[in-house]
């Protein structure tokens, strides 16, 4: 998987991007649909909310596991080893009801955090592989959106899916529509790691430290505080979002897929958008951080939506400004990083992000209270990681850092 030549390595770039439009359409599906068929057999929303702790605990294992491997033996080899675990999860989840063949497949498959646009684009190594192939800021940027407008415009069939339950669960019983779509996600994702087998790489740089350069790991520390904020945010707003819809508003699975549907083809304009037209034109710290800021202010909006129409509204537009702002801070998250630790600092912020949305579990419990709880304290939490994200990055001072040595670890 390893080339020294540049033409190989940018032709191979099209397998990455097949492989987040085939995982994008059947993890969404999945995230969307699995807390709808749960509560549909008869699992309460705090059951539900809890199944996402083991989730998020073997995800952070996984995570860190393989980007710290991926420093040694390549990222496009743990792109392709990490596809493994989604592929065979997504068979469990389909060949039984039984709970703890359910339970066990979504642990596996890594059915965690929330069903937005960009969902199916991260999986461990993704952000380390762009890192390492692409050394400019703004062509990160340029490679990231078309990685996330690719993934947010294929996340676009995962709404399709859930929005047809109206026609064919007529036809097939409910159980057996759920099913059927699990078992086309497993095929999309089984096509996902065969075209990430083609994906090829600049050979890494030998490793000089145990686990990272003192730069890298300032620079990261700087990142985990506010990353860590905003996922305990999307952790107790997003997981069980399409349940607490169809519980506040009395709408069916198709209405809800409609308004993902809407919302994945916006946030792909919006990466589109952020890659085209923003890059490299404004400040893309600023642009980042407030895109974090209005996300969990049009949250804290729609808590206080008592119509289901003008909530859906609200949530396309703010997946549209996910879309915007997501690209940027994939590449400002590696901008202190040093080339031989990418894989095990975006492993870190991976782990970080994952534990923090231990969240989910309480997620449950605070909509049993009150529907608008997990938006409110979501919301509000995420507004404010947005703005200790640009205060971290703007007093980054690198020259600091770069002649003193290594971090002992």
């Amino acid at each position: 998987m390893f080339s020294d030549s540049p033409e190989e390595v940018n032709k191979s770039f099209k397998y990455l991007i097949i492989s987040r439009a085939t995982r994008s359409s059947a993890l969404i599906f999945v995230t969307l649909a699995l807390p709808l068929y749960l509560h549909f057999l008869h699992f309460s929303a705090i059951f539900i909310g809890l199944l996402y702790i083991p989730i998020t605990l073997f995800n952070v294992f996984l995570t860190l596991i393989l980007g710290r491997l991926g420093d040694k033996i390549g990222y496009s080899r743990i792109l392709f080893l990490g596809e493994i675990f989604p592929v065979v999860g997504m068979l469990l989840i389909t060949v039984s009801t039984n709970i703890y063949f359910i339970g066990t497949g979504a642990v596996i498959a890594g059915i965690t955090g929330g069903a937005g646009g960009m969902r199916g684009a991260f999986s461990p190594g993704m952000t380390a592989f762009v890192a390492n192939n692409y050394g400019a800021e703004k062509n990160r940027v340029g490679r990231l959106s078309l990685l996330l407008a690719t993934a947010s415009a294929f996340s676009i069939f995962g709404g399709i899916f859930l929005s047809s339950y109206e026609y064919i669960e007529n036809i097939i019983g409910v159980i057996m529509f759920y099913r059927t779509f699990f078992f086309v996600s497993f095929i999309l994702v089984l096509a996902s790691l065969v075209s990430l087998s083609r994906l090829k790489e600049y050979r890494r740089p030998k490793k000089t430290t145990r686990v990272m350069k003192k730069q890298s790991f300032w620079f990261l520390m700087r990142i985990i505080l506010p990353n860590s904020i905003n996922a305990a945010a999307i952790g107790i707003s997003m997981p069980l979002l399409p349940l607490l819809f169809e519980l506040k508003y009395h709408v069916d699975p198709s209405m809800i897929g409609y308004v993902y549907t809407v919302g994945y083809a916006v946030t792909a304009i919006g990466s589109y958008v952020s890659g085209k037209y923003i890059n490299g034109r404004f400040d893309s710290l600023k642009i980042a951080s407030i895109a974090h800021i209005l996300q969990g202010a049009l949250f804290i909006v729609i808590a206080f939506t008592p119509l289901f129409f003008l909530a859906g509204i609200i949530y396309v537009g703010r997946m549209g400004i996910a879309g915007i702002g997501s690209p940027m801070r994939g590449a400002i998250n590696v901008r202190g990083i040093d080339k031989e630790d990418y894989g095990t600092s975006t492993a870190v912020q991976g782990v970080s992000g994952r534990a923090s949305q231990l969240t989910s579990g309480a997620s449950g419990y605070l909509m049993d209270l009150n529907f608008a709880f997990p938006l409110l304290i979501g919301g509000s939490l995420q507004a404010i990681g947005g703005v200790l994200y640009y205060t971290m990055i703007k007093s980054w001072r690198p020259d600091k850092y770069n002649n003193a040595g290594k971090a002992k670890a």
